[in-house]
This record gives C-alpha cells, structure tokens and sequence, in this order.
C-alpha cells in the first residue's frame, strides 16, 4: 500500500498531465457545452479529493514513523534518566556514610555488599572491598542508619557478615530513654527482640534501642531499632518486646567495617 502511494506521488504531476490531455481531447470532440462543462467540473473535484487523500495518507505513514521515532527516543531518554537518578541516590548514600564516618572515632572501612552468605550455616551477606584483611574478623558492620551485624569470616578482598536476622546473633543493647540494658536477638520472622527486660520495667511503644558498649566486638552508641510492640505475661518473668531495625536489610548496597583508629589492625 505504501508503495502503491508512493509511486502515485512520485508520478502525481506526469499522471495529472495525462489525465488533462485525455479531458481536453473529450472536451475538443464534444460540442455539448453543458456536457463539456460537467465533465471538467467532475474532473478538477475527483482530481482534488485525490490529491487531498494523498496528502492524508503521506501525512498519516510519516506521523507513524515519527511516532515511532518519538517513542524510540522516549525510551532512550527515560534509561539515561534511571541511570542519573539511580547515580544521584548512590552518591547520597556515599555522602550520608562518609558524613557519619566523619562524626565519630572510629576508622570505617567501607565495602560492598555483592550477595548472600555462601555459608549454609549463617544468615548474612557477602562483602567486598579492598582494603579487608584478616584482622578484621569480628569486627561491627553498621551503615549510617544503625547496626547491621559483624565480620565471621575473611577470606582475601571479601568477608562475610552475620546480619541480625541469623538465628546466633547476640547483641548487649540499651533502651536510650530509661538506660535499660537487655539483649537483642532475632524474632524469628522480619524483626528483632529485646529479651532479658523484667515486667517491672517500663518500656514504651517508639523507645530507640542502641548497642550498650559492653562487648568487644560492637562499640556503644550503634543504633539498632525502635521498639513497635510490646507483651507482658505474668507467667513469665520477662517482657516481649518487639523491635523493627533501624537498618532495611532488603536495601542494603554499601557498609562500612568499625575498627578502632589507633588499633593495628587497620595497618
């Protein structure tokens, strides 16, 4: 079809001289004015319909391959802009993470979170970095938004971390608001708990739990979650409370190692 149309528009002007010579030869061999003049009005109103059609159809394939390169282009566009933005929002987080790098005493080394543990028997994440090397084995792994978990095992450029979600982790933690100590382990599904806190003690929906500094391996002041629910049973001796993370583990990209500044293990 679209050839059709453009061989009739490559050919228009020639097939319209044709056509005019074929009506003034009818007209020279008619004597019927009335005739003559029916016809040539017939003639100049399918020519223009013609012509008009045409046009249409010319302008209808060429605004579908325009459309088609439109969309081309819209596609390529939007790509470029995912790559910016996703650019943009990793060089907010390298930001926010050397800004909390720089608030506090301690040498953070940062690596990459390139997978899961390859270790059957722990729940944790596969690092990557440069600078790992073998003294940094229990060691706190944390971002900007609280405590992630530690370093189990080192092996060349990469560790491994135990997150909070494995079912060995142990934290000491503080309640900040009452100075409470306590434990945090894993809840078993998408949260933690704060076990070893009496009935007797009040803690409330919206407390900030943070490590407590009474380990070797965890300095203090790390936030870990905020407590969102809370059970008490007389039948037992402590309280339930449920604590969401701090940290999105499902979001997790980059991390940062803690070592203390002075220690030689950063040399």
């Amino acid at each position: 079809m679209l050839f059709l149309i453009n061989i009739i528009s490559r050919f228009r002007t020639a097939l319209l001289l044709l056509l005019y010579i074929v009506l003034s030869f009818v007209f020279m061999t008619t004597s019927d004015s009335a005739l003559s003049s029916g016809i040539r009005a017939a003639a100049e109103h399918s020519i223009g319909n013609i012509d008009v059609q045409i046009d249409n159809i010319q302008s209808y394939f060429h605004l579908r391959q325009k459309n088609s390169q439109l969309r081309l282009e819209n596609t390529r566009l939007s790509y470029e802009n995912f790559n910016l933005r996703d650019a943009l929002l990793e060089n907010i987080r390298l930001r926010k993470l050397l800004d909390f790098q720089n608030q506090i005493n301690y040498r953070l080394i940062p690596a990459r979170v390139i997978g899961f543990s390859p270790q059957s028997l722990i729940s944790g994440l596969l690092l990557s970095s440069e600078k790992i090397n073998p003294a940094m084995k229990n060691n706190a792994v944390m971002t900007a938004d609280g405590l992630v978990g530690k370093v189990v095992d080192i092996s060349g450029g990469f560790a491994i971390c135990q997150i909070l979600f494995d079912p060995n982790s142990r934290v000491s933690a503080r309640v900040q608001r009452n100075r409470e100590l306590g434990l945090i382990k894993w809840d078993g599904g998408n949260g933690l708990l704060l076990d070893q806190i009496p009935n007797t003690i009040e803690i409330k929906i919206g407390d900030v739990v943070f490590t407590s500094g009474f380990s070797q391996i965890y300095p203090a002041h790390i936030k870990i979650g905020v407590v969102n629910h809370i059970e008490k049973n007389n039948k037992f001796l402590f309280q339930k409370i449920n604590v969401q993370p701090s940290v999105n583990f499902k979001r997790l990209e980059e991390v940062l190692i803690y070592t203390a500044k002075n220690s030689d293990k950063t040399q």
